[in-house]
């Protein structure tokens, strides 16, 4: 079988180059020609072969999706693709739907969150949301959560698979006295609301990350000489869980969140989760058993459950023993199972 997985990727550091990755590692018997935005020199995988798809940084989705296009038209055509598998709704779930209806191949959307939390709310978005989705076979979604977003007509072909978590490197090491976050340095991530509510705490905290609001915020800990605040930037997925075994808790803010794939790799290393009540993280942190949750754009209720860990360290050992047990339910095998069943469905 041959797959064309237009899909961000390596350089590119995240969920979705997460996701995509665990797929084709363990998909071994086919072959994958992924559509990113740039080439990555050190793929390791024999099965996967990467098409950089030139674009302008400033208008990079549309860039992206007439390149995407024309690229994808030709590898259909010459390497005999049996479908397409798309990861976000646009730019990329654009380009596999445009690709289906010209050349009549089965068409798999995965909606990771923010397509169908933001996305689809835009002004903008939801035109290229709806294209994406209407012109689907089949849209796989990451939470229970998501797929509610979905109009009625569209549930009938959406299917709930949730990720995994890479049980290898993801385990304890220890209480080494210091709050983690992981994430974007975006509002959805609501990496503004931990800072606030964290600027007055006399407890060590590591924030992983980057993005629009990491200057910002980077001035702000300077001119208030917060030294307990320290700013690592961007990670690699095996820095960050170096970071995730030794952490005393996990903190997950966000104003918006499809799944929260974080806070099950905090479980996976028995790290109690502080999380937002919001979105696809209510399937994940059960207030009490696992973690605490905190209330949306609330940064006094997140300081009080912060404060909550930090006096408790037998709490914080008795959540995380059951995060520990939480987090098994989720794993690449079972994730990778379902997709390939859906890609057999599609390929008869």
């Amino acid at each position: 079988m041959k797959v064309l997985m237009p899909s961000i990727y390596y350089p590119y550091i995240g969920g979705i180059t997460l996701h995509v990755e665990n797929l084709v590692k363990r998909l071994k018997d086919i072959e994958f020609h992924i559509l990113t935005y740039d080439s990555y020199e050190e793929n390791e995988y024999k099965n996967v072969i990467i098409h950089n798809v030139p674009h302008l940084k400033k208008f990079r989705g549309i860039s992206y999706l007439i390149n995407a296009y024309k690229i994808g038209k030709n590898i259909i055509e010459s390497e005999g693709i049996d479908l397409i598998h798309s990861h976000y709704a646009f730019p990329q779930g654009c380009v596999g739907a445009l690709l289906k209806n010209k050349l009549s191949i089965p068409h798999i959307l995965t909606l990771h969150g923010s397509d169908a939390l933001i996305l689809k709310n835009s002004i903008k978005g939801r035109y290229f949301f709806k294209y994406a989705t209407t012109n689907s076979d089949k849209i796989i979604c990451v939470s229970k959560y998501i797929k509610n977003q979905l109009d009625e007509n569209l549930k009938n072909r959406a299917i709930v698979i949730y990720n995994g978590v890479n049980k290898e490197i993801l385990y304890n090491e220890g209480d080494y006295n210091f709050g983690l976050f992981v994430g974007a340095f975006v509002p959805q991530k609501g990496v503004d609301i931990l800072i606030d509510a964290i600027k007055d705490i006399d407890f060590n905290f590591k924030l992983i990350g980057d993005g629009k609001l990491y200057k910002k915020i980077e001035n702000f800990v300077v001119k208030n000489n917060l030294s307990h605040i320290e700013l690592l930037g961007r990670k690699s997925f095996d820095e960050v869980a170096s970071f995730m075994r030794k952490c005393s808790f996990l903190v997950v803010p966000s104003r918006s969140e499809g799944f929260g794939m974080v806070a099950v790799e905090g479980m996976a290393c028995s790290k109690p989760v502080i999380a937002t009540r919001v979105g696809g993280l209510g399937e994940i942190v059960i207030d009490g058993y696992n973690g605490l949750l905190a209330e949306k754009n609330n940064p006094n209720d997140l300081k009080e459950k912060i404060l909550e860990l930090i006096n408790n360290e037998e709490l914080r050992k008795t959540l995380g023993e059951n995060g520990k047990e939480f987090s098994k339910k989720f794993s690449w095998e079972k994730c990778v199972m379902g997709v390939r069943k859906v890609y057999e469905e599609l390929s008869d």
